[in-house]
């Protein structure tokens, strides 16, 4: 089958560019709002709401493609990505933005931002979309399937980097050998018309029990991405451990990881089998060198340095 061609900047549904360049209104910068990824708002925490003038929900999959850490959401319909280290929301008419400073940098970043979607939808002639819906499962139910013994095969420094790896669906399974065969698998296709348009998905149930490659006892060594995926891992924690006067322990990252995910101390305690006491301390520690109050500080701080 052919590969289905896309459609052109005037056929992605957004805007003429030549006509006229997105605009925002009805700016708002807040300390309080709705409670969205990673965690809820604190008065420290400013956040900007805003609205739009057109419907930009036609460039969610370029986004999705295209944009730093891209989710895409369904119901309700939103895109949530990173721009400039912002943690940016958008809903068809509207968008959320956080953290700023007050409403001046909120508007000068507002700008860029929309520049930034104004050039998007100029190129969607040259960007394949990608309509994969985003569906998380959190970290810690994903920790359950793994053996917890940090053993490296994978190609990351813990079990728990790759439990958020695959929780970000930046990995997959098949990547530690130690998780059994799953029950089942479901693969969905995209049916696209004439233009490139998606118009609907197919959904197959595969047998997994087929050609599995771990009931012959065979296992696939990682490949150098997998070398490479960590360096970039390693990268990302030297790069933020800079920023501090002190820098996190490994332990203390690990922590900072799970509690970014909102998981109690009670939680973080069985699942790193220590003390109530010693998270507790471990948390008081990370408060104190990130220089921040409470745990949605610190999630943010961890989302801005790709720690999440």
């Amino acid at each position: 089958m052919a590969k289905p061609t896309y459609p052109k900047n005037e056929d992605c549904g957004f805007r003429d560019m030549a006509q006229s360049s997105l605009k925002y209104h009805g700016l708002k910068v807040s300390s309080r709002g709705p409670v969205f990824k990673p965690g809820g708002l604190s008065r420290d925490v400013m956040m900007a709401c805003f609205l739009l003038d057109t419907d930009v929900s036609s460039l969610f999959p370029y986004l999705n493609a295209v944009a730093d850490r891209a989710e895409l959401h369904q119901t309700p319909l939103f895109i949530r990505f990173l721009y400039e280290n912002q943690i940016c929301v958008l809903y068809p008419q509207a968008g959320l933005v956080t953290p700023v400073v007050d409403r001046s940098q909120a508007a000068s970043f507002l700008d860029r931002l929309t520049a930034f979607l104004d050039d998007i939808s100029s190129r969607c002639h040259e960007i394949t979309p990608n309509h994969r819906i985003h569906k998380r499962v959190s970290v810690l139910n994903i920790l359950k399937l793994l053996p917890k013994t940090n053993c490296g095969t994978c190609g990351y420094a813990s079990c728990m980097a790759f439990a958020a790896s695959l929780s970000l669906q930046e990995s997959v399974p098949d990547e530690c050998p130690h998780i059994g065969t799953p029950l089942g698998e479901q693969a969905t296709y995209p049916v696209y018309d004439i233009k490139g348009n998606l118009q609907s998905t197919v959904v197959l149930n595969i047998n997994t029990s087929k050609n599995n490659p771990q009931q012959n006892g065979t296992k696939q060594s990682p490949g150098p991405e997998l070398t490479d995926r960590s360096k970039k891992e390693v990268q990302r924690v030297e790069e933020a451990n800079v920023s501090l006067p002190m820098a996190l322990s490994a332990r203390e990252l690990e922590v900072l990881c799970i509690l970014a995910e909102g998981i109690s101390n009670n939680e973080i305690s069985r699942m790193l089998n220590i003390s109530p006491h010693t998270v507790k301390s471990h948390v008081i520690h990370i408060f104190n060198k990130l220089g921040v109050n409470d745990r949605t500080q610190a999630a943010v701080w961890a989302a801005h340095h790709n720690l999440i």
